[in-house]
């Protein structure tokens, strides 16, 4: 334990130093002409631990903000060990010892590996119960290189409403090399720093001035979809797009464009098949009278009765407020409150829906940039649903 709380400091200014150091940038991402994907980085702390498996969840990415191009996983992860050890034999004995440890992160098409090796002796311990019989070595800079990264396609895992799961572990310990095998050892690893992941995404082109109030509805063994068109003496069609897992999408049916008035409203009715089941996403394309195309936003539906009711936040990341839509009609009191990570309520909105699906919120003073999480309570069964919201 000597020097224990000035090594703990150089640990701590060594963290401090990496979380300012500039990110490596090990990929660009593009999207279509050759524009930068836009980047949406989650960063979890790791405060100075002992605990040698660390376990994280970072939220998936949100259909609804565009297309998944890249996804990119980096660390500053940084450790100190020290090593024990102690002569169990009758006699003095010169011990080599070998330190082998490995420090992995691993999740969704990730596995980020750092060895690392160090050899100690020979020094001559004295027989056990003798004074000498015990030596500590450390501490020792178990991560050369910090910043580890990984860089990931598409993947599945990583798309949706829910959370995506990484495991930190190291693992090892301290044989001899030479003088036998009368020892005790034991190895105390600190570590600290951060772990982040980044979607590098190319945004969906949302009609702001074209488009407004597009939902989806499931209702008995249907899907009804609704909007209305600002502009539509200026559309030519609208095409129906469908997918089940929110990336590939393909075309179920077409609308001519209203031209008749500068204010239409539209619907489509998708049959489900007696097969049907998950979730499903909805999106409209939209083509002008000069070919010009442009996206909805994506409309996500639960299928199964089972699997609770579908909730959709937008946008998210919020600036000035946002929608809470359900994926079906509702009636009832409900309760939405905007929870920071501290469990400290900081906006919260109180409505009576009436065969309805969206709860519009709104604060008059902007919360604080960060991750937050929306609670949805209904006030009469006391159900709840948790969402996780990014605030910019």
């Amino acid at each position: 334990m000597k020097n224990f709380y000035t090594k703990i400091f150089l640990l701590l200014c060594t963290l401090v130093f990496q979380l300012y150091m500039p990110a490596t940038i090990h990929a660009q991402c593009l999207c279509g002409a050759g524009i930068p994907a836009t980047p949406l980085k989650q960063t979890i702390t790791i405060p100075p631990t002992t605990i040698s498996t660390l376990n994280f969840t970072f939220q998936q990415f949100n259909p609804a903000l565009g297309t998944l191009n890249c996804i990119n996983v980096e660390d500053t992860i940084s450790g100190f060990s020290y090593t024990g050890a102690r002569n169990t034999g009758p006699d003095s004995t010169a011990f080599l010892f070998l330190l082998s440890l490995s420090n992995k992160i691993s999740g969704p098409g990730v596995n980020i590996v750092r060895p690392f090796t160090q050899t100690y002796g020979y020094d001559t311990l004295a027989a056990y119960g003798m004074p000498g019989d015990s030596i500590t070595y450390g501490p020792a800079n178990i991560i050369t290189n910090p910043y580890g990264g990984a860089n990931i396609g598409g993947n599945a895992a990583y798309l949706g409403l829910g959370t995506v799961n990484f495991t930190y572990a190291i693992n090892g310990g301290m044989i001899t090399q030479d003088g036998g095998s009368n020892y005790n050892a034991s190895v105390s690893t600190t570590i600290g720093g951060t772990i982040a992941l980044t979607y590098y995404y190319c945004p969906a082109a949302l009609l702001a001035n074209g488009m407004k109030n597009f939902s989806a509805i499931k209702k008995d063994n249907s899907i009804m979809l609704k909007w209305e068109a600002l502009n539509a003496a200026e559309i030519e069609r609208y095409d129906i797009e469908y997918s089940i897992d929110g990336t590939t999408f393909n075309t179920v049916a077409q609308i001519a464009g209203n031209h008749s008035s500068s204010l239409s409203a539209y619907n489509y009715n998708y049959a489900l098949n007696g097969s049907s089941n998950g979730i499903v996403y909805f999106r409209i394309k939209q083509t002008g009278n000069n070919d010009k195309t442009s996206y909805s936003a994506v409309q996500k539906i639960l299928l199964n009765e089972n699997t609770g009711t579908g909730i959709t936040i937008r946008p998210n990341p919020v600036t000035t407020g946002m929608s809470v839509t359900f994926d079906r009609l509702l009636t009832g009191d409900y309760s939405v409150d905007l929870v920071s990570l501290s469990g400290q309520v900081v906006a919260n909105k109180k409505i009576k829906l009436l065969n309805s699906n969206i709860i519009p919120v709104n604060w008059s003073t902007k919360p604080a940039p960060g991750i937050y999480f929306t609670r949805i309570t209904n006030t009469s069964s006391m159900e709840q649903r948790i969402i996780r919201v990014v605030v910019q």
